[in-house]
C-alpha cells in the first residue's frame, strides 16, 4: 500500500469536452472527496458517462479507498470494473475511469524514476503526419521471429519497465536503429522513461507525442533547412522520427518513439508496422500487469480486512446474553468490513454490571485498532476498581500519549448498581442514548465531556439515574443517525426515537433499530452502525 506521507492527487487523463477543462484534485487526508456530475460533488466532472453521485474516495489508515456509488456506468481501477459499495484500494500510477471519464493517481512529491524533459518545441516546422495503412509492411513480417519471441516474454515480465524495456531491444533487434524510446508523461514538464536502448539521456519532441496521442501512429520529417530554424529539433539532431502510442484501456498510456539523428539516414516506413505492433503488444502487457496487481492488491486487502475482523469479533461479547440481573443484546455492522466501533458488558461483581460503546474517528483497520486498544485500557481499569469516571479519565489520558490529534473516540459508559437500583452514566463527547420509561421511549440529556484522545487532562463525571424511573437503556452510534437515504437525508435521532417505539419486546428492540435503518439506507451502510439494549429484569 502507498503511505500516506505521500501527497497524491487526481489528474485528468480525458479531455475536456464538456464545459470548463477539470483540474487535478488531492486525495483528502480525513474525511470523504465527493465525486460526480452534480455541482455538490468536491470533484466535479462534466462528463455525461459520470452519475451526479458517482463515487467517494476516502482515507483509512495508510491507504486511499474508492468506493463506486451504485453509478450508471460503473467505476474502474487499471481497466478492472469496482464492486458497488465495496471500497477498493488506489495507488500512486492508477488509472482510474468514472463511466467513460479516465485520469489518474499521481504523487506530486514521487520519484519516477529515469526522467526527461519534454524538448521544447513551440514552433517545430517538422512536418506530422498520420502514417496511412497501405504503407505499413515489411518490417513487420521480417521481424515475425522477434515479434513472436517477444510475446512469449511479456507473459512472464511482471512490471511496466520491463515489458518496455524488452519491447525496445526488440525493435531494435528487428529495425536496426539505435533509438527506441518508450516514456509516459510523468508531469509537467517531464517524461518517465520507461524503457530506451539509447546510451545518452533521451530527449523526445512534445509536438511528435502531442500528435501520436491525437492521430494514433505517426512519422515526423524534417528538412535541414526546417532544422535550421527550430531550436528544439536543431538542439535534438532529429532528421525522422515514428512515434506509436500505447494504449490502455482505449486511450494512450505511453508511447514509443523511433528516431534518426544527422546522417543516420530516415526511418524507413515499413519500420512503422513493426512499431505499431509491439506497441500493442506493450499495451496488453500493461493491462495485464494491472489486472494482476489489482487481484492481488484486492487479495491482500481482503485478507488483512477478514483477519482484523476476526480478531474483534474475539473481543466483543455474545449478541446477546445476562450477567445477574441485568440482561442485554447488541448488534455491530461495520460499514467497511470491520468496524471503528466498540462495544462490551461485563460483571464487576454479584451487583454491578459495567458496559460501554463508543464510536472512533475513522474507519478501517487502523480504527479497528484503536477501538481494541480503548476496550482493553476500560475493562483493565474498571475491572481494578476504579470508578467509572476515574476510568475514562485515565483512559482518555493514556490514548491522547499515543494517538495523533486527527484520532480520537466518543464514548458512552455505564454501571447498573441493581443492590442500588441505580444505573450510572458518563459520557465523552458522544450524547447517544435513550431512556426505556414504562414502554416509553425518551432521550436522555447528560453533561458531555470531550471525546478521548482529544484532550490531555479531561476529566469525567458520572450522573445517576434511578432503575425506579428507567428500566432499561438503549446505546447507539452515530452511524445509526447519520446514515443517508438516496436522497442524502439522514435518518436522525428521531428516526432511532421512531423505530424503537414500534417494538414492544425488549429483547427485539436492536433488531428493529437495525432493520429500520437498512430500510432507510436502502444500499449498504455508510458508516459503522453499533446498537444495544441493556435492561434489569
Amino acid at each position: 500500500m502507498e503511505s500516506a506521507s505521500k501527497t497524491l492527487s487526481l489528474r485528468p487523463i480525458s479531455p475536456a469536452q464538456f464545459g470548463e477543462p477539470v483540474r487535478a484534485v488531492p486525495l483528502p487526508m480525513e474525511g470523504q472527496l465527493l465525486i460526480g456530475r452534480s455541482a455538490e460533488a468536491d470533484w466535479p466532472l462534466p462528463d455525461p458517462s459520470v452519475s451526479r453521485r458517482h463515487a467517494v474516495v476516502s482515507r483509512h489508515g495508510d491507504t486511499w479507498l474508492l468506493t463506486d456509488l451504485i453509478s450508471r456506468h460503473g467505476t474502474s481501477i487499471n481497466s478492472q470494473r469496482i464492486d458497488a459499495n465495496t471500497p477498493a484500494p488506489i495507488e500512486e500510477g492508477d488509472v482510474i475511469a468514472f463511466g467513460s471519464w479516465r485520469c489518474r493517481c499521481t504523487s506530486s512529491n514521487a520519484n519516477p524514476g529515469v526522467t526527461t524533459p519534454f524538448a521544447q518545441s513551440p514552433a517545430d516546422p517538422a512536418s506530422v503526419s498520420a502514417i496511412p495503412g497501405q504503407q505499413l509492411g515489411g518490417v513487420a513480417q521480417r521481424g515475425l521471429d522477434v515479434l513472436m519471441e517477444l510475446t512469449a516474454a511479456l507473459e512472464s515480465l511482471d512490471t511496466r519497465q520491463a515489458v518496455a524495456q524488452a519491447a525496445a531491444d526488440a525493435v531494435r533487434r528487428a529495425t536496426g536503429w539505435r533509438r527506441v524510446i518508450v516514456v509516459e508523461i510523468a508531469s509537467e514538464p517531464e517524461l518517465a522513461v520507461l524503457g530506451s536502448t539509447s546510451e545518452e539521456v533521451p530527449k523526445v519532441s512534445r509536438s511528435l507525442l502531442e500528435q501520436a496521442a491525437q492521430q494514433g501512429l505517426v512519422q515526423m520529417t524534417v528538412q535541414q533547412d526546417a532544422r535550421d530554424h527550430a531550436h528544439s529539433i536543431m538542439e535534438l539532431g532529429i532528421r525522422s522520427a515514428i512515434c506509436a502510442p500505447i494504449h490502455v484501456d482505449g486511450a494512450p498510456a505511453a508511447f514509443m518513439t523511433i528516431d534518426t539523428r544527422d546522417a543516420e539516414g530516415v526511418v524507413p516506413m515499413d519500420a512503422a508496422s513493426f512499431c505499431q505492433s509491439v506497441a500493442r503488444l506493450v499495451g496488453l502487457g500493461f493491462q495485464r500487469i494491472s489486472a494482476t496487481a489489482m487481484r492481488d492488491r484486492h487479495r491482500q486487502l481482503q485478507e488483512d480486512l477478514s483477519a482484523a475482523r476476526r480478531a474483534q469479533e474475539l473481543l466483543s461479547p455474545p449478541k446477546k446474553g445476562r450477567h445477574g440481573s441485568v440482561a442485554y443484546c447488541f448488534e455491530s455492522i461495520p460499514g467497511r468490513v470491520v468496524a471503528g466501533d466498540l462495544f462490551d458488558v461485563f460483571p464487576l461483581d454479584a451487583n454491578r454490571t459495567a458496559f460501554f460503546l463508543g464510536d472512533v474517528s475513522g474507519k478501517g483497520v487502523g480504527a479497528a485498532m484503536l477501538m481494541a486498544a480503548c476496550q482493553s485500557a476500560l475493562r483493565t481499569r474498571l475491572l481494578s476498581g476504579a470508578s467509572l469516571a476515574q476510568a475514562l479519565t485515565d483512559a482518555n489520558a493514556d490514548l491522547h500519549k499515543r494517538t495523533d490529534a486527527s484520532k480520537f473516540i466518543t464514548l458512552i459508559a455505564g454501571v447498573f448498581d441493581t443492590s442500588n437500583r441505580v444505573v450510572t452514566l458518563a459520557d465523552a463527547g458522544h450524547g447517544f442514548a435513550l431512556g426505556m420509561r414504562r414502554g416509553q421511549i425518551e432521550r436522555i440529556e447528560s453533561d458531555s465531556g470531550f471525546p478521548l484522545g482529544i484532550v490531555a487532562d479531561a476529566e469525567y463525571a458520572g450522573v445517576q439515574l434511578s432503575l425506579e424511573d428507567y428500566s432499561g437503556l438503549v446505546v447507539f452510534s452515530d452511524g445509526a443517525v447519520e446514515q443517508p437515504d438516496a436522497h442524502g437525508t439522514q435518518f436522525g435521532v428521531d428516526g432511532v426515537v421512531r423505530a424503537l417505539e414500534q417494538v414492544h419486546s425488549v429483547d427485539l428492540v436492536v433488531a428493529g433499530l437495525v432493520d429500520a435503518v437498512s430500510a432507510h439506507a436502502g444500499v449498504a451502510f455508510a458508516d459503522d452502525l453499533t446498537a444495544a439494549a441493556l435492561w434489569v429484569e
